[in-house]
Formats: structure tokens, C-alpha cells, sequence
């Protein structure tokens, strides 16, 4: 069966833009580089242009509640590509869609208070790739005020497969205190070598609230049931930001202007 040629484009037709990905980033004229300007991932992982004839607007997808919290929707929406060629970014306070920004946050990239995400940035993280400030949770766990736990973790208290921090427990541990497998610290608990010196011990047997009875294993659901601790209370506290300004718009309620206004 004889194959049928595509058809060219027509003279003077306005291509779609090429964008990345990842983080939005308009990709039309980077030919010098094999990554993007914006976000540094490889073009090939990255680089998309929307399909030629087809609505992209019809295949975006957005919602936005109309009661607000300072100034953002409550609840936020959004999928799809628009028609700037560009992912879908829902921004509220509730946030879903494929890259999310809110107090709570969750898509494929989310920036939140609380951030759910293949890529995930903010307060408490939980991702693929996990960045908080105060507490993560994901393959690569990062935070910066507080504590980490994942296949890799770093933190003040990190706990993993790998990790790095303070105080660090895993299968290789890095840290002031350190116990794992394989650990190395000032203070280091290594399940490869022999006890360690009473020094150490006594460090061990101080911080057991926090690091778990001493032994040559680490005991990672401690760091764990800490980070948890972490993650509930900022929780808590975005809630909170959340119910008083709610409260005090209901208190402040004018009936009869509501009731005009309909």
C-alpha cells in the first residue's frame, strides 16, 4: 500500500511556540543550548510544541472557587496547556494542576506551604524530589531548617538510604552524629566496625529521645515519627491562616447590601 506524504505547511503559517515542560519556559529561538535557560533540564526531556490545528484552549482545564483568602481562590484548578502554549498553573489556596502554587499545593510541580508533587518546593514537601524548609519527604529529600527523610536525605536530622546532616541516621550516614551501616561523624555509630568509645556512647544515650535507643542500628522511625510531627504542625498552622480570615468575613456579613446585590 503506497504511503501517503504529509502535507507541507502552508506559507505564512504561525507555528505554535515551543515551551519546557517542566517549568513553562518559552524555548523558541534556544539553539545554543541543549538545556533550558530557565530551569536547566535537558531539552530532550523538556522540550514540547503543542500539536498544530488543534484548540488547545479546549483542552485546558481551569477552576477557580470564587470565595478567596487573601487574595488567592480557595480552591484552584487547572490542566492542560493554554492557549500561551504553556502547562497549566493553578494558584490558590487549595492548588491542583500540572504545576500547583498555593498554601497547599499538589501537581507534577507544586510550590506550597504544604506541596505535594513529582517536584515538590516549599514548607513541608512531598515528592519525587522533596525541598522544604522545615520538613520532606520523598527519593531525594532535602530540608534546609529541619528534617529529611528518604531514599537520600539531607537535613539538620536526616534520615535514609543515604544520609546527610547534624544528626544522620541510615545505611550510609554522614553527620556530627552519625549511625548506619556505614557511618562517619564525629560522633559515628557504624554497625561495620566495633562499639564505639564511651564518649560517643554517652552522646548516643543524651539524644535517645531523638535519635532512638543506642545500638549499632539506626532507627530511621524516629526521624520518621519527628518529621511527621514537623509536617502536622505547619499544617495546623496554614489551616489556621486559612479558618480566621474565613471567620471574620462571615461575622462581617451585610444582609441587606447581599440581598440587593442578588
Amino acid at each position: 500500500m503506497m504511503m501517503m506524504a504529509p502535507k507541507p505547511t502552508p506559507t505564512g503559517t504561525v507555528l505554535p511556540k515551543p515551551f519546557c515542560a517542566a517549568c513553562g519556559h518559552d524555548l523558541t529561538g534556544a539553539v545554543n543550548s541543549a538545556n533550558c535557560p530557565e530551569c536547566g533540564r535537558p531539552l530532550v526531556e523538556v522540550l514540547v510544541r503543542p500539536m498544530f490545528g488543534v484548540n488547545r484552549s479546549a483542552l485546558a482545564r481551569r477552576y477557580e472557587s470564587k470565595t478567596r483568602v487573601f487574595g488567592m481562590p480557595l480552591v484552584a484548578i487547572a490542566s492542560g496547556v493554554g492557549e500561551d502554549g504553556k502547562p497549566a498553573h493553578a494558584k490558590g489556596f487549595f492548588a491542583l494542576g500540572d504545576i500547583a502554587t498555593g498554601v497547599f499545593a499538589f501537581g507534577g510541580l507544586a510550590r506550597g506551604v504544604v506541596a505535594f508533587g513529582g517536584a515538590a518546593f516549599g514548607g513541608v514537601t512531598f515528592g519525587g524530589l522533596s525541598i522544604g524548609t522545615f520538613a520532606a519527604f520523598g527519593g531525594g529529600a532535602v530540608a534546609l531548617l529541619g528534617s529529611a527523610v528518604g531514599g537520600f536525605a539531607a537535613g539538620i536530622v536526616a534520615a535514609g538510604g543515604g544520609a546527610v546532616g547534624l544528626v544522620a541516621q541510615g545505611g550510609f550516614a554522614i553527620g556530627w552524629l552519625a549511625r548506619g551501616a556505614s557511618a562517619k561523624g564525629v560522633h559515628a555509630w557504624s554497625g561495620r566496625g566495633a562499639a564505639p568509645d564511651a564518649a560517643t556512647q554517652a552522646v548516643f544515650d543524651q539524644y535517645a529521645w531523638l535519635v532512638g535507643p543506642s545500638g549499632a542500628a539506626p532507627q530511621i522511625h524516629y526521624n520518621l515519627l519527628w518529621t511527621v510531627v514537623i509536617a502536622i504542625t505547619v499544617a495546623v498552622v496554614a489551616l489556621l491562616a486559612l479558618a480566621l480570615p474565613l471567620l471574620v468575613a462571615r461575622s462581617t456579613r451585610d444582609p441587606i447590601a447581599e440581598e440587593l446585590n442578588r
